[in-house]
C-alpha cells in the first residue's frame, strides 16, 4: 500500500470517527431524558427516515446506475451500522 493510500484510509477512518462520536453527544443529548424505550423510537425512527432519504432522494451526477446503486447501499449500511451502535446510558 502506498503512502498516500494510508492517509487518505486514515483521514477516512477519522472522518468516520468524528461523525460518529459527534452523532452519539447530539442524539444522547436529545433523546435521554424520556427513557429507554422512547431512545430506542427515536433511533429507529432516524435510521428508518435516513435510509428512505438515501434510497429516494440521493442523486449523484456525473456517475453511472452501478456506482450511484453502490453509494446508496453503502450510505444506508452506514446509517444503520451507526444508529444501531447508539446505546441507552442509564449513567
Amino acid at each position: 500500500m502506498t503512502k498516500d493510500t494510508k492517509e487518505l484510509q486514515a483521514i477516512n477512518t477519522a472522518w468516520q470517527i468524528a461523525i460518529q462520536e459527534i452523532l452519539r453527544m447530539v442524539i444522547r443529548d436529545m433523546y435521554h431524558g424520556g427513557g429507554e424505550e422512547s431512545f430506542k423510537t427515536h433511533i429507529k425512527r432516524i435510521e428508518e427516515a435516513a435510509v428512505d432519504s438515501i434510497y429516494t432522494d440521493l442523486r449523484l451526477r456525473g456517475t453511472d446506475e452501478w456506482t450511484e446503486v453502490l453509494v446508496k447501499e453503502k450510505a444506508s449500511n452506514f446509517v444503520t451500522m451507526l444508529l444501531t451502535s447508539f446505546t441507552y446510558d442509564r449513567a
